[in-house]
């Protein structure tokens, strides 16, 4: 069967064909380089590190051609850039162990983390020679922070992630059973330790004493969101009335 390709316009740029170290043994001999990068302390504001190993007296590293890498504990996408070549390698985040070829011909690249957090960490080692490649899935395992008794009647603030804490909700959801009697509303709003609002919305009872799927408030999974210092539920305004029922959040959460 014949493949159909949609109409098509000539490449524009040069094509331009330069050497490769892939498959050629280092003169110095296998060596690596291990890195760590602290995002906390390391990339300025713009999360970035640059990787220089040229005129490195004490330990000749002449080429570089596979990277090993544990982002397990980031919780942000990294990224490495080789300028030469213009290749660009995202590994994501909380993946636990990477070998990937790379194709370059000199000894600098840099290495981005947008979004990184002050907990977050990325290890990494330099090659100048071809381990086999590899990819270990991200695992699933969660953290879980669940509170079923958040008063809605009053303003008030409920810690459900505690402070100290920073990482990525991957799971939110939140239940009201509306049993109460009479008609009422309250607006919520989950909040990180930074004052970054994460969700919000509002909690409303019709006055009927059946509960329904309005009773749902909030149900996100599979989703990425990055917090700073623990997480709140918030009240901030309310006109439920004495005996209405109390809400239920629970979150999934993993670290860094």
């Amino acid at each position: 069967m014949p493949i159909n390709l949609p109409p098509a316009v000539n490449y524009q740029s040069p094509l331009v064909a330069v050497p490769t170290r892939y498959g050629q043994d280092p003169r110095e001999g296998p060596k690596l380089i291990a890195c760590e990068i602290n995002w906390a302390t390391m990339g300025g504001a713009g999360q970035c590190v640059n990787f220089n190993l040229q005129n490195n007296t004490t330990l000749e590293f002449s080429q570089i051609v596979a990277l090993s890498v544990d982002n397990s504990q980031c919780g942000a996408d990294i990224q490495f850039v080789f300028p030469d070549t213009t290749e660009t390698t995202t590994i994501p985040a909380y993946s636990p162990k990477t070998i990937i070829p790379v194709f370059t011909n000199q000894t600098q690249f840099f290495c981005l983390a947008q979004g990184a957090l002050a907990s977050d960490v990325t290890r990494f080692s330099i090659h100048n020679s071809l381990p086999p490649p590899i990819a270990v899935p991200t695992t699933q395992h969660q953290n879980v922070a669940a509170n079923g008794g958040l008063n809605v009647i009053n303003v008030a603030s409920t810690q459900l992630i505690p402070t100290g804490i920073n990482g990525t909700l991957e799971d939110i959801y939140g239940y009201y059973p509306a049993s109460s009697s009479s008609a009422g509303a309250a607006t919520w709003q989950l909040v990180d330790g930074a004052s970054n609002v994460i969700a919000a919305g509002q909690i409303t009872t019709s006055g009927s004493s059946t509960p329904s799927s309005a009773s749902t408030f909030i149900s996100l999974t599979n989703c990425a969101i990055r917090f700073t210092n623990g997480v709140k539920f918030q009240i901030l305004t309310s006109t439920m009335v004495s005996g209405a029922a109390v809400a239920s959040v629970t979150l999934g959460y993993r670290v860094p």
